[in-house]
């Protein structure tokens, strides 16, 4: 039981967690400005047929991104929702990773490592019983 006006120091794990959170928000951010960079310069030059599905693709990592960047500044507050969020945003994102593996993507491990990471972050015990007060 915690004294009132006493905060609760956040658990290792889940602190680690919060900045792979950061980690990834940032780089979702960049991928989403990229491919918004590259569907503009298709389109100025006339090539806007299948753009589509980029521009899709990069709306989407830029939503995640706001996704990621909102939890992981309200992680302090301390919210199962957050921790939820965390983990629906990174089973997806496991299960991309998976998918781009399959198909022969390499360059999906690192995000396949990354997401488990942080997955065991705020699925640990005491990630639940911190985020749980």
């Amino acid at each position: 039981m915690t004294t009132p006006g006493v905060r609760a120091k956040m658990p290792k794990s889940v602190r680690l967690a919060t900045v792979g959170v950061w980690v990834q928000a940032v780089l979702n951010l960049a991928a989403g400005a990229l491919l918004l960079a590259v569907v503009s310069d298709a389109v100025d030059h006339g090539q806007d047929e299948g753009v589509g599905l980029i521009r899709f693709v990069a709306v989407l990592s830029l939503l995640i991104a706001a996704a990621l960047l909102l939890c992981g500044v309200l992680v302090g507050k301390r919210s199962n929702a957050i921790r939820v969020t965390v983990v629906v945003v990174e089973a997806v994102s496991l299960v991309g990773g998976v998918l781009g593996l399959l198909q022969g993507g390499v360059s999906a491990l690192p995000g396949i490592v990354f997401a488990l990471a942080v997955l065991r972050g705020f699925t640990s015990a005491e990630a639940r019983n911190w985020f749980d007060r």
